[in-house]
């Protein structure tokens, strides 16, 4: 604002020192005055510069008194000739201190780049790593709830095996009864094998006696035989996966069933045991452990006479098993014959439907019986049939099907029903 205030003075003074020295000139030129004896053309001329150069006097004048840069610039100047160049050194070191600054700022601006380049990286990894860390978390997570799971099967574990150690211990006291009923029966057998040996000392003196009056091989031909050898004496079913103890209940029931029924027939029977059966100790045994280790539900067991037993003669036996299984279900089709309802040989084509019936049962897995046979059905059920068959005319078809399940053990009876229809187109 001072600038322009002195700038306006200056302009506003040197136009009236101009106008001033005109009018002067003007005023000189008109009157022709002379100064000096020169001309007025020329003291017009000298007026005229005397009034520029008042005009320069004025302005340099007015502003060396109104500011004092202009004077200390004016009569100054070399000093200011040399702080300038000062300042223009000053100003290259600036300079080169700015480019080294712009170089550090560059090289510092690498760097950032490079740290954001790794913290990039380092974010990636960070976002890696957190990710992995929640995999991880998932993993313990599932882990841990493996732990309680498994924790919580070592404890039934544990109960088990505190069940077991009971258990253990039941059949420890069981074996320990077992080795007890054991040595009863190896008693029981040293007993019955010194009686056999007596028997056989007996059976010798027989025999030669028999021999030596000619009646031995006759007695047994003209004698009565109560079981042929091969023969069934006594047949049950006993169920397997028991205890080792029930299945040698069983077992002795079964014996005892037997006895009683072997003493139905004219047998010899022991006065001190009361027992009929001659039976080694070691069979029993091996009769029991193969049942207790069976892999299947039933097992047919049953007695079978080892020699000819005569009457009034020892009944000598061995073990025969057989697994059990269910040869046919219910309802379950067997065999099937075409029969004439108006022919005579009715009776024959019944009885040999039977004949097939019996083939396929023994094909299928039925046990024979001592005849060789599986059972047959009631005279009354054979003349329903028949009777129900004359009830039709021309040839009709009957099929046999298992009334019930029949197991291998089991005889053809009743258990057996018919269906009985009328050929087509007949």
């Amino acid at each position: 604002m001072y600038g322009i205030l002195l700038v306006s003075v200056v302009i506003t003074l040197s136009g009236f020192m101009a106008y001033l020295g005109d009018q002067i000139g003007m005023k000189i030129g008109k009157k022709r005055i002379s100064l000096f004896g020169l001309r007025p053309k020329y003291t017009s001329i000298i007026i005229t510069v005397l009034t520029g150069v008042l005009i320069a006097t004025l302005t340099i004048t007015v502003i060396l008194l109104t500011n004092n840069g202009v004077r200390k610039a004016l009569f100054n100047i070399q000093e200011v000739l040399v702080r300038l160049d000062d300042l223009n050194q000053q100003l290259a070191v600036k300079d080169r201190s700015l480019q080294d600054r712009e170089a550090e700022i560059a090289e510092r601006e690498r760097e950032l780049v490079l740290i954001q380049q790794q913290k990039t990286e380092l974010e990636e990894k960070l976002n890696q790593n957190q990710q992995e860390f929640a995999r991880t978390r998932q993993k313990l997570l599932a882990t841990q709830d493996e732990l309680t799971n498994t924790r919580s099967d070592v404890k039934e574990l544990e109960n088990k095996r505190v069940e077991l150690q009971d258990t253990n211990q039941e059949l420890n006291e069981r074996i320990a009864s077992l080795h007890e009923q054991r040595k009863e029966l190896e008693n029981k057998m040293v007993v019955l094998n010194e009686k056999i040996d007596s028997l056989n000392e007996d059976y010798e003196k027989a025999r030669f006696m028999a021999y030596k009056y000619g009646a031995g091989l006759q007695y047994y031909r003209e004698g009565d035989i109560v079981f042929q050898r091969g023969d069934i004496i006594y047949s049950d079913v006993i169920e397997t996966g028991q205890t080792q103890q029930e299945i040698v209940d069983q077992l002795s029931a079964f014996l005892e069933r037997a006895d009683q029924k072997v003493k139905e027939y004219p047998v010899r029977v022991d006065e001190e045991l009361g027992t009929t059966l001659q039976l080694r100790a070691e069979e029993i045994f091996t009769v029991a452990r193969t049942i207790i280790n069976a892999d299947y539900d039933r097992v047919i067991v049953s007695l079978v006479a080892s020699v000819n037993v005569p009457q009034g003669d020892w009944v000598y036996a061995n073990f025969i098993l057989n697994e059990d299984f269910i040869v046919f279900q219910q309802d379950e089709y067997i065999a099937e014959c075409v029969i004439d309802a108006d022919g005579k040989d009715i009776e024959d084509k019944l009885s040999e439907l039977l004949t097939a019936i019996n083939t396929r049962a023994v094909r299928e897995g039925l046990l024979v019986d001592n005849q060789g046979d599986v059972g047959s059905i009631d005279y009354d059920e054979f003349y329903r049939l028949h009777n129900q068959i004359l009830n039709y005319h021309g040839k009709v078809k009957i099929k046999a099907y298992a009334g019930e399940d029949i197991w291998r053990e089991d005889r053809l009876s009743n258990n057996l029903s018919f269906e009985i229809s009328s050929v087509e187109g007949e």
